[in-house]
């Protein structure tokens, strides 16, 4: 699968004149599962909850590692799809980690329209709390921006590659 920019732009914009809270969160959701697929080896589940329906994950990517895929990232993820008009909070964050480290996943992404609160340089709120995260989870941050900005598959994979990276290198969240 390819990976269109106008499909993307389709998407944001549906997202943008959604009447609800709820439906511009579902077509976030099915933008960010259509950016997944588009990636080689990867497949995508979208809206999948706990056992006991009391966690919800918006998609649970699994990851094949084939050489022009996401190779540098673990086999499983699970993506977070925030489009709030403010920045995600340290709450939410740390909900999402919580979650994460319950479920011994390595790597989540948190698909934050605005970013997230707090200064990286600082490591002030939401930004604090990858420094008091398990060592082998990982949280890296896309915006709305850089999704608007992809023109390729390659481009969407080296920006999740080159956020993995950061995160490791700095032990925080990896944010553009």
């Amino acid at each position: 699968m390819t990976l269109d920019p106008r499909v993307i732009h389709r998407f944001l914009a549906d997202a943008r004149s959604a009447p609800t809270s709820d439906a511009k969160g579902k077509l976030y959701e099915e933008l960010t599962k259509y950016l997944f697929e588009a990636v080689p080896g990867c497949i995508a589940e979208a809206n999948v909850t706990n056992v006991f329906d009391t966690e919800q994950i918006d998609v649970a990517v699994g990851n094949g590692k084939l050489p022009n895929g996401l190779n540098l990232l673990p086999s499983v993820l699970l993506v977070e799809c925030k489009d709030w008009s403010a920045r995600v909070d340290s709450k939410t964050v740390g909900y999402f980690m919580s979650i994460l480290a319950g479920r011994g996943v390595e790597l989540g992404v948190l698909v934050a329209a605005n970013g997230i609160t707090g200064s990286p340089n600082d490591l002030t709120n939401a930004h604090a709390i990858g420094l008091h995260s398990a060592r082998v989870t990982k949280i890296i941050v896309i915006t709305t921006d850089e999704i608007a900005g992809l023109r390729s598959v390659t481009e969407f994979v080296e920006l999740l590659h080159r956020r993995y990276l950061k995160a490791f290198a700095t032990g925080t969240i990896g944010v553009p």
